[in-house]
């Protein structure tokens, strides 16, 4: 028994606990899918799913398009990846390689990113003086939020974002700290985030801000500071050159579709009904979070400078992700947000980052806090509730994940044909394949083809589109008619070329030549080859679709997106700079050590 203690104690003092632990944990909480052998479907599901195959499948025929999917999205040549998340969608269809089947990719992915989490949690409390334990227990809990459990449920690609927001916050905290900026550490957390969700980025970098003005007030190298900021900001320029490039690249020739405008913002903030104590914030973490301000404002005189700043900025931003704050009067005068910001509730990252954060600053400072005397050891009770709010918290996300199992179990069992899922606008093509087949075959194929989504995100349209007209253009049906439904019945073949371009075929069986709405995009630098014509003249319809004059008989046209002369030297300045910031970290590792 000693010397089981004596291990057990070596053990939680060595650095691969806080990750053994996290990991267990995250493994705990995708136990239910991992043993019935779950796919989970939600709304997002299959448009993230595509973006992930046609990576994976880049990769694997070495047939690269950086902009166009050819394998991906009904091989329609849209852009998707070049401006959503790039370097994750090409290390996910790596990960789907490796795991070979969807189920699988699922899982491991969920398990990494909710890792992750916990470990970026971990290591923000851990630099701002929280106790291990207590660090532990913050990232499992963070980890256990709605936060990241969007992605797991429904594919809401918000909480991937949200496994990075602590190293931003991170670098906030160490700037007041220190009275100083860390460039390297500055420019990679905002890559990474960049990188991965631009609107994670644009949400936690406006909640920082609070967060470097009080370091820059406070620190007596003011001109210094903003000039390791400019050069921080520079660096993540020079890193992020790829996303930014395509951008430019994109909207500089295009008119692309935006996301789709909300009616009233208000129903997509905290609401206080049963969605939202289930699915956003649960009790036990609002519970938490109105006792991490109680016991602000009551010791506020003891409170330190980073502890002040997190839990006004912390409880702004839980304030304006509920229908308290006036999002109507806000929509009114600025009508942008609800085709940009479209949804208070992804203030809710903020508050579950910085609030946790001053939650495990509480519990280690104050050693008498959540404690009860009558106990023999008065922290127990500490403990107990602690246990108990992981508990409660996994309980609860079981809950939510139940309907998503019994769902794909459902599918599973009764193979086709299947009815919608999840969201007014998936669609299943019957086919000979079984949901078994889509879920557990090595042709990932066959999932992304049986159950289909319009998603208009990011299509080249006629003009700038205002919120009136996306509803007039009816966006989801348009796509469906002209980029899915004339795939099912293969009137048209398509192949990928080596030089990344796709190549479609289909037979006019009129007496006369005709006008064909080909299911294919066009974006402006697109180079449409039709019937060995290259640089053809083709129409479009309003959502970028290619109207071609077809000659009798067979006819064959060739797209290829081709980017500009000034994205190749952007592309140069990406890998090189990613190349000196990985010899960079390599170099101050192998010094620590």
């Amino acid at each position: 028994m000693d010397s089981f203690k004596h291990f057990f104690k070596r053990w939680w003092g060595s650095k691969l606990a806080p990750f053994i632990v996290i990991l267990l944990m995250a493994i705990a909480l995708m136990s239910k899918q991992l043993l019935t052998h779950s796919v989970l479907l939600g709304a997002d599901s299959i448009f993230h799913f595509n973006r992930f195959y046609d990576a994976a499948m880049q990769i694997k025929t070495g047939k690269f398009n950086y902009f166009q999917s050819n394998f991906g999205f009904d091989q329609t040549g849209r852009v998707v990846n070049a401006i959503y998340g790039p370097v994750v969608s090409y290390l996910s269809g790596a990960l789907l390689i490796l795991c070979r089947n969807w189920y699988m990719f699922q899982s491991v992915q969920a398990i990494i990113f909710l890792t992750i989490a916990g470990l970026t949690m971990y290591l923000l409390c851990i630099k701002n003086h929280v106790s291990r334990g207590y660090a532990m227990v913050i990232g499992i809990l963070y980890m256990y939020s709605s936060q990241l459990m969007g992605w797991i449920t429904t594919q809401q690609f918000a909480g991937v974002g949200a496994m990075l927001v602590p190293l931003l916050v991170l670098t906030g905290t160490e700037a007041i700290k220190k009275k100083r900026i860390s460039i390297p550490y500055l420019a990679l957390a905002m890559t990474l985030l960049i990188q991965t969700h631009i609107m994670s980025t644009i949400i936690g970098f406006i909640a920082v801000i609070p967060l470097f003005l009080v370091a820059l007030l406070h620190t007596n190298h003011k001109f210094k500071m903003i000039v390791h900021t400019f050069i921080a900001a520079i660096i993540t320029l020079a890193l992020t050159a790829n996303v930014w490039g395509s951008a430019l690249e994109l909207f500089g020739n295009n008119y692309l579709m935006p996301v789709f405008p909300v009616d009233n913002m208000e129903d997509y903030a905290f609401r206080f009904d049963h969605y939202s104590w289930f699915s956003l914030v649960k009790p036990v973490e609002m519970l938490v979070f109105l006792f991490v301000i109680y016991y602000f404002i009551r010791h506020f005189k003891r409170s330190d400078l980073i502890t002040r700043t997190l839990t006004f900025t912390g409880a702004f931003f839980l304030l304006a992700s509920t229908t308290l704050f006036p999002w109507q009067t806000l929509q009114k005068l600025f009508p942008f947000l609800s085709s940009n910001l479209q949804f208070p509730k992804r203030f809710l990252v903020i508050p579950f980052v910085m609030l946790l954060l001053v939650f495990g600053k509480i519990l280690t400072a104050d050693h008498h806090v959540l404690t009860l005397r009558a106990f023999n050891e008065p922290k127990l009770f500490r403990y107990a509730l602690l246990f108990a709010l992981i508990g409660v918290n996994m309980g609860i996300n079981g809950y939510n994940m139940d309907f998503k199992v019994d769902k794909s179990n459902q599918m599973v069992a009764n193979h086709y044909p299947w009815a919608p899922i999840a969201h007014a606008y998936m669609y299943v093509k019957h086919n000979h394949h079984t949901i078994k087949q889509d879920f557990f075959g090595d042709n990932w194929q066959y999932l992304i083809r049986d159950i289909n989504k319009a998603t208009p995100d990011y299509l080249p349209v006629k003009s700038n589109l205002q919120p009136d007209d996306y509803t007039k253009l009816h966006p989801y049906y348009t796509a469906h008619y002209q980029l899915i439904i004339p795939n099912f019945n293969n009137d048209f073949d398509k192949q990928v070329n080596a030089d990344g371009s796709l190549t479609v075929s289909w037979k006019n069986k009129a007496l006369t030549s005709k006008n064909v709405q080909v299911p294919v995009v066009k974006y402006a630098n697109t180079q449409v080859t039709l019937n060995g014509k290259t640089n053809a003249h083709v129409k479009t319809t309003e959502i970028g679709a290619i109207i071609a004059h077809s000659k009798v008989g067979k006819n064959t046209m060739t797209i290829k997106y081709v980017n500009n002369q000034q994205f190749n030297l952007l592309m140069i300045v990406f890998l090189i700079s990613w190349l000196l910031m990985i010899i960079y970290l390599g170099a101050k590792l192998i010094f620590k050590f």
